[in-house]
């Protein structure tokens, strides 16, 4: 069993700490010096057989990032209440913040109780069963003690032996995480990590990814709560010896991931709470501390069910991130307000950003969120999925790895006819169902009143169409394979449509026709500009007409007319009837500009009727 220590500075946690283990936790000269803990320290002890271990935190308001460091909510808390003092201000955000990462039992230690009076005891004990009424620590007991002394150290030892025994810290098969708080390098073993295990089960000899390079690195050895070990679970602490990486390339904030689960979110939807004394109400993009165990980032606040939220609500929000994160399903991070410095509250991850086919703030987005709280916190995957593909696409080899899970567990929902997958990818059937109508009912308008044409670019049909491009390319797909429609040269079109003359947009044509049979053919890209055509949709709508020869395509950005192309063979012709000639001879005989030249030399070229050789053109026979 891992215990937190917690409380406000100068309560004694070091002192307890020390009187319980014999280890003083304090293991930096300036804490030392300063008799004050800036830093996470840890200690290790077999009481029983029963092996706990201790992470002191600093109980300063200064250094509460590196108390946030310190906890995970497999852990068993200490809370530490001076008499003299009494309940103070970390005391109480410590308890929020334990309560907020889903710390679920604990234990409070009544310190320097030789230092008050009996009448003074009574008050503590009265004001600590209002302070914790409502609390996870509301059941909890209380220890009287005087570290110095070792006054009620030993029934303080007794019963977290005991607490030690009972206590489970599994949280079920999930693939393996640790939120690294410590590297350093020692000689003759090198670079050393230290953690909790977040989640899963590590092995010496297994290969695991480091967040820091995106590279594997290998387990040497083990050492699970100050002792060598072959393995790691869920909830240890432990240091990892690991070879593939330099010790400068590690820091806390890294993550030591199964390589099959790594994907940095930076913007993610959160089920908020907001604690009940925060002293303002939060605005909507409000700058924020975002705390992810050992992991720290800055971060916008996006609410999702207003502009404003008051102090002790729950709210939808969204996080977005300055720098990459590791959330999975489920996590619990810690807001902090960054103009106040302080607490602001904590979230439980829900969704990372994918493709929506609807908009953030919509009731269908809130009532997906809603839903989905409830799939997670029976980590049902398989409904996950089905809830997930009700809003839009889902790539599954994501979604897999934000849920830490393996796709096994959603064949149960991709096999229904609940969700229509292909590949990586997958939607709700019913809306699947809604946009193949959509594209069906579209591409027949379109036959119908250009029944010259082939069929519809997905660009028209983008343009047409409320989803989003991603989304339909899919449907497109899923629609051809199905032999739903057919795709002729990028344009798609009903199965039984045959087109009645050009498979072109001719009205197109008759525009950029004398453009590209001028005496200086204008690039596509002017082209497009005096037509006010995105470059993209005219690129694509001029495929069909140089498939039916209509157009001379000679570059991406070069078209002429089969007529204006056949003069200026004819023009290399008679140029290299006799003898080789140059850029310049061809420029001169065709009138073209130099860098039309050259575009026009390079396709004949290509298409091998000159071959260049040196700084002339010789013209190759004929092929008929």
């Amino acid at each position: 069993m891992i215990i937190t220590l917690a409380g406000h500075v100068d309560h004694g946690k070091t002192a307890i700490v020390q009187a319980l283990t014999g280890i003083n936790t304090d293991r930096l000269k300036e804490e030392q010096a300063r008799g004050l803990t800036i830093d996470l320290g840890f200690a290790y002890t077999t009481i029983d057989s029963q092996r706990i271990g201790f992470v002191d935190v600093p109980g300063h308001h200064k250094f509460i990032h590196n108390m946030i460091a310190g906890v995970a909510n497999q852990q068993h808390a200490l809370l530490v209440i001076a008499a003299d003092d009494g309940i103070m201000p970390q005391t109480i955000e410590h308890v929020q913040i334990l309560q907020l990462l889903g710390v679920r039992s604990g234990t409070i230690v009544l310190n320097k109780v030789d230092l008050v009076s009996e009448d003074r005891l009574r008050e503590c004990h009265i004001a600590i069963g209002e302070f914790t009424r409502d609390r996870f620590l509301q059941d909890a007991a209380i220890f009287d003690v005087a570290a110095p002394a070792s006054r009620g150290i030993d029934t303080l030892r007794a019963h977290l032996v005991e607490t030690a025994r009972q206590f489970d810290s599994s949280v079920g098969d999930q693939p393996f995480r640790l939120a690294i708080d410590r590297s350093f390098s020692l000689r003759g073993v090198g670079t050393v990590v230290t953690g909790t295990v977040a989640s899963g089960t590590v092995k010496i000899g297994d290969e695991v990814q480091l967040t820091t390079t995106d590279d594997r690195v290998r387990i040497r050895n083990l050492n699970v709560q100050g002792l060598d070990a072959e393995t790691a679970a869920v909830g240890d602490r432990c240091s990892l010896n690991i070879a593939g990486t330099a010790v400068n390339e590690v820091a806390r904030g890294d993550w030591l991931l199964s390589p099959a689960h790594d994907l940095p979110i930076r913007r993610a939807s959160i089920d908020l709470t907001i604690l009940n004394d925060f002293p303002r109400a939060t605005k909507h993009w409000s700058s924020v501390h975002v705390y992810h165990l050992t992991d720290h980032t800055e971060a916008r606040l996006a609410l999702l069910e207003g502009n404003v939220a008051e102090p002790g609500i729950a709210t939808l929000a969204e996080l977005h991130c300055d720098e990459d994160m590791h959330f999975k399903a489920g996590d619990r991070v810690i807001l902090r307000d960054r103009d106040l410095s302080r607490t602001l509250g904590g979230a439980t991850v829900l969704s990372y950003s994918h493709d929506l086919s609807t908009r953030r703030r919509s009731e269908a987005n809130l009532s997906f969120l809603r839903s989905i709280r409830a799939t997670i916190q029976e980590r049902d995957h398989a409904a996950s999925l089905e809830t997930h593909a009700t809003l839009g696409l889902v790539n599954i080899h994501e979604f897999a790895r934000f849920q830490l899970c393996a796709r096994e567990e959603l064949s149960s929902t991709l096999e229904s006819d609940a969700v229509e997958f292909a590949g990586d990818l997958a939607i709700s059937s019913a809306i699947f169902r809604e946009i193949s109508a959509e594209v069906r009912k579209t591409v027949e308008e379109f036959h119908g009143s250009h029944p010259t044409q082939e069929g519809m670019t997905i660009t028209q049909l983008d343009q047409k169409l409320p989803t989003n491009l991603k989304l339909l390319q899919f449907v497109l797909d899923r629609l051809v394979a199905r032999n739903t429609l057919r795709r002729v040269a990028g344009q798609f079109a009903m199965k039984e449509h045959e087109a009645r003359g050009p498979s072109y947009d001719t009205s197109l044509y008759d525009q950029v026709r004398p453009m590209f049979d001028a005496e200086q053919p204008l690039s596509l890209g002017d082209v497009a500009k005096r037509l006010h055509m995105p470059f993209k949709v005219i690129e694509g709508a001029m495929r069909p007409i140089v498939a039916a020869n209509a157009l001379v395509q000679v570059n991406k950005n070069r078209y002429f007319t089969p007529e204006r192309i056949g003069e200026l063979q004819q023009v290399a012709s008679e140029l290299g009837e006799s003898k080789p000639f140059t850029v310049r001879e061809f420029r001169d005989a065709s009138g073209l500009g130099r860098n039309l030249v050259i575009d026009v030399l390079e396709y004949f070229d290509r298409q091998r009727i000159t071959q260049r050789r040196g700084d002339s053109r010789v013209l190759l026979p004929s092929r008929d």
